[in-house]
């Protein structure tokens, strides 16, 4: 009677499995996962460094920056600028918009636009030509440039003495320079200036 009865049901059984796998079948594919974010958004930039200071942690490799009230653990990340054309493992070209951290840089000349001052920054290897643009900072002396985060907004062509046309990256001050926590005063080395 059992054997009867099972052998009654096994083809809707086989029917509502073939449906199942079907209807299975049919479900569109999850959507692929969007790569893991290394470093902070440009709204986390915004809400969190625009016109303020910060401070800079000791990774070498990438800047871990936070603000001067955050606790020391709670951290966000940002490339350091290394400048364009630079071959460098890992790093990738800059893109209109994106944000960096500037170490190490020098204060060149003021150029006729007020705010805008040619600096050499880059690697400590590699150090290129690039347009800074204050936003809220004067500098009032030369020097290096506490590390600064910097909005890329594209290039700007010049003419040179000889008559050719160059090119150079232009960065936007988005921060005020990095508040000084290494004890004392900031050394003579770095330039001066007024918020």
């Amino acid at each position: 009677m059992r054997l009867e009865r099972f052998a009654r049901g096994a083809p809707r059984l086989a029917l509502a499995l073939i449906a199942l796998a079907i209807v299975d079948c049919a479900k569109p594919a999850p959507p692929p996962k969007a790569p893991r974010r290394i470093f902070a958004s440009a709204e986390e930039v915004e809400i969190n460094f625009r016109n303020r200071q910060f401070i800079l942690g000791d990774n070498n490799l990438v800047a871990e920056v936070r603000p001067v009230d955050w606790p020391k653990d709670r951290v966000l990340k940002l490339p350091f600028w290394f400048g364009v054309n630079i071959l460098v493992p890992g790093v990738t070209a800059p893109k209109e918009g994106d944000f960096f951290v500037i170490s190490e840089a020098v204060l060149g000349k003021q150029l006729d636009t007020p705010g805008e001052w040619m600096i050499e920054a880059g690697s400590s290897l590699v150090k290129q030509e690039t347009v800074f643009v204050t936003t809220r900072t004067r500098y009032l002396t030369p020097g290096k440039i506490l590390p600064t985060i910097v909005q890329y907004i594209g290039k700007r062509e010049f003419k040179r003495a000889d008559g050719k046309t160059v090119q150079f990256p232009v960065l936007r001050e988005v921060s005020l320079p990095m508040k000084w926590t290494l004890g004392g005063r900031v050394p003579e080395s770095y330039a001066r200036f007024r918020k």
